[in-house]
């Protein structure tokens, strides 16, 4: 049983990568030449003499999504959600590994000396296609563990906090989608409202790992599991 609850906390502590995902975009965008980071997209940090970076994380913070949500599955048991939120959250470590794969077409001015290609190519359709869909599962993740705590009355401040998210997830990532023109590929804001939108959706799978962590009993040897639960 031990080392069941050791992979289950491992598991679980693989929720904090999605957050370290906005880190390294962070980051990113302040060392990659002609980025501006509140007017460019985190995906288009995939193009350049950096990008390789930035494919890396797409596909291990991808990797390590689905990771959590299995660690999720085990923690959450039954009831209402117990299915569906992890299996949410899979899809979308899923949609991020396809970001990482299908890398976006560059867009005017970024790499420098780049200019986007005079019709979209096929990686670029698909990767901002992706997109829709993935958020929707983070969205949805979110709001049905708002709605699963408010019916196992786990703590208004914990459902209030984790229906805000839910709201702000997508709205902010509306919010930069209306600052963009596909026209012409450029745009002001988008990027910073983006950046909130992921910062509000992954911080939540953050907090949310750390709740279930705290939860999750610890393996101590000779603790039989349940008394290590009852201590956890």
């Amino acid at each position: 049983m031990m080392p069941v609850i050791r992979s289950t906390r491992a598991l679980l502590a693989c929720g904090f990568a999605p957050l370290l995902f906005v880190g390294v975009i962070l980051g990113l965008g302040g060392l990659a030449p002609g980025y501006d980071p509140w007017n460019r997209w985190g995906s288009e940090l995939a193009n350049g003499p950096l990008g390789w970076v930035q494919i890396t994380n797409f596909v291990v913070t991808g990797a390590l999504t689905i990771a959590f949500a299995v660690g999720v599955r085990r923690a959450l048991g039954t009831g209402r959600g117990a299915a569906a939120i992890p299996v949410l959250t899979g899809y979308v470590g899923f949609g991020l590994i396809v970001a990482g794969v299908f890398v976006t077409d560059p867009n005017p001015g970024f790499p420098l000396g780049t200019a986007p290609p005079a019709e979209p190519t096929l990686h670029g359709w698909i990767h901002n296609l992706n997109l829709l869909p993935t958020w929707a599962a983070l969205t949805a993740a979110i709001l049905l563990a708002a709605l699963r705590s408010a019916v196992r009355s786990e703590g208004w401040g914990w459902t209030l906090v984790t229906l805000a998210a839910g709201i702000l997830t997508p709205v902010t990532l509306y919010i930069a989608a209306q600052g963009f023109d596909m026209d012409t590929l450029s745009g002001s804001g988008h990027g910073l409202w983006q950046r909130i939108s992921q910062l509000t959706g992954f911080g939540w799978y953050a907090l949310f790992a750390a709740r279930l962590l705290r939860a999750a009993p610890r393996a101590t040897p000779g603790v039989p599991p349940e008394v290590a639960r009852a201590e956890g």
